[in-house]
């Protein structure tokens, strides 16, 4: 848990003083990208969750399920499960570029 809030505080969720605009929604800001059968989302969710609650920041992100998403998506070239914040992958992964192979 400590190092999503090292990366958590590294891209900037958590540098702003505790105030009532930081209980605001991450909806629009924090993506959870998953597919069906992802044998690791259960994990990353948990430590996501406690790493939000140890910063009081709130649990209300985007979670999107990469199968409902358009071939043209980028996000489905991503492996699951990834969490964007600002739309760039947290541990620094380089957004994909269309065309996307399918997954194997």
């Amino acid at each position: 848990m400590i190092r999503w809030a090292v990366y958590a505080r590294l891209l900037g969720i958590a540098t702003a003083p505790v105030t009532a605009s930081r209980s605001a929604s991450l909806k629009k800001d924090l993506v959870f990208l998953t597919r069906d059968g992802c044998v690791n989302t259960a994990k990353m969710r948990k430590n996501l969750d406690e790493a939000l609650h140890a910063l009081r920041l709130p649990c209300d992100y985007t979670v999107v399920n990469i199968g409902t998403l358009k071939k043209s998506d980028a996000r489905t070239g991503y492996p699951t499960p990834t969490v964007l914040y600002h739309d760039k992958d947290i541990f620094g992964l380089h957004k994909p570029t269309p065309p996307i192979a399918e997954p194997t």
